[in-house]
């Protein structure tokens, strides 16, 4: 063999060396990226999309287009980098259009003259169609290479596999928040339903609801953990729906046996829900929201035992039980509401979920925090 045919081999063997290389490279970044995108939001997709692609490529400006079918137009989703009002206002031009229908990429290189909508020099301009599975999800859009005028092949490659993996994740994410905001809208209607049965608990859910998410922001939750607590305020009191009206409804003192009854609806609510085996969270928040955090409650979980969302719940309940009207006596004043709750950290209530209370009602009321020391 010749040494100019073994150095044609070496040659050949070190492209392929390289090209298996950054084959690697590409399908490692989309694994890790899968991993990533599980579970997150649209809007949490968005961010790490965007950050890696920053990463990657020295732009100026990185920006997801999503497409509107019903307006038939885009909507700014998210940008990183330079972006002017005209972009977020003006009416974007036939260019979004036409590459949207392409199969391909439209890359626009060495640009000297103005593109609409920029109103800033646009040197170098990638537009990438995405889809998920079924839909049309819309562009991403990256612009002004600051290394240099053009965007090269395997650049072009790597992004269009990153939008490919991040429109199918984004697809289902999109999937899941209508399912999500179906199964609130079909829990708030049934909520309705269960408040109109009794003029003394109307606007009770939604108001633990809102206290409990205050609390919940307060102690950091996460935004899934935040949606779940939604969910446990919204069904907590569903047990009482076996709770008969003439209890519910009765003028003057219950007598120890409907009190009893009354207490009853934690368990019959996540008897209820209990065939909802992927919201155990739920179930168990609303199972254990009247338990006492020194465990003396009606079925003795004690402390940590009792789920957080169940901790939460069982304070921003009880001060808008005591705030509100009831047929046996008239509302508490929120000060003195406030100091019984703070009285009672470590005996009925989490002490961690108490300070949260405080810090929210000192806020939300204006109003002076109890001078008694909240004791955990």
């Amino acid at each position: 063999m010749k040494d100019s045919e073994i150095e044609r081999l070496k040659g050949d063997l070190q492209a392929t060396i390289r090209e298996l290389s950054s084959t690697y490279e590409e399908l490692s970044l989309l694994y890790k990226l899968s991993e990533e995108f599980a579970g997150l939001s649209v809007e949490e997709i968005c961010d790490v999309m965007l950050s890696e692609i920053t990463s990657l490529i020295n732009v100026e400006l990185a920006v997801i287009l999503f497409w509107d079918e019903e307006s038939e137009s885009f909507l700014l989703k998210k940008s990183k980098g330079i972006l002017d009002d005209s972009f977020i206002k003006g009416k974007l031009n036939s260019l979004f259009y036409e590459s949207m229908k392409k199969p391909r990429p439209t890359v626009i290189c060495h640009i000297k003259e103005k593109i609409e909508p920029f109103d800033f020099p646009v040197r170098s301009l990638l537009l990438i169609p995405f889809k998920g599975k079924k839909r049309l999800i819309g562009l991403l859009l990256v612009a002004n290479k600051r290394d240099a005028d053009e965007f090269f092949s395997g650049e072009i490659k790597l992004l269009q596999s990153i939008t490919s993996l991040a429109g199918v994740f984004i697809e289902n994410a999109l999937l899941s928040e209508q399912m999500q905001e179906f199964l609130l809208g079909a829990i708030k209607a049934f909520v309705k339903a269960l408040e109109s049965t009794s003029a003394w608990t109307a606007g009770h859910t939604e108001r633990v609801t809102e206290y409990s998410l205050a609390i919940g922001r307060l102690m950091n939750l996460s935004m899934d953990d935040l949606e779940k607590l939604r969910i446990c305020a919204l069904l907590h009191d569903i047990g009482k729906i076996a709770t008969p009206n003439e209890i519910l409804n009765k003028i003057g003192k219950l007598e120890e046996h409907e009190w009893r009854e009354i207490r009853r609806h934690p368990i019959i609510g996540s008897d209820i829900l209990s065939e909802m085996t992927q919201y155990i969270d739920v179930i168990q928040c609303i199972r254990y929201h009247h338990e006492r955090y020194d465990g003396t409650g009606l079925l003795g979980l004690k402390g940590e035992q009792i789920p957080l969302f169940a901790r939460i719940l069982a304070v921003a309940d009880a001060f808008d039980a005591m705030t509100s009207d009831r047929p046996y006596r008239k509302r508490f004043p929120v000060e003195k509401a406030v100091s019984e709750i703070a009285r009672n950290a470590g005996k009925q209530f989490d002490p961690e979920v108490v300070k949260a209370f405080l810090k929210w009602v000192k806020s939300a009321y204006n109003i002076e925090l109890p001078q008694s020391e909240v004791h955990s």
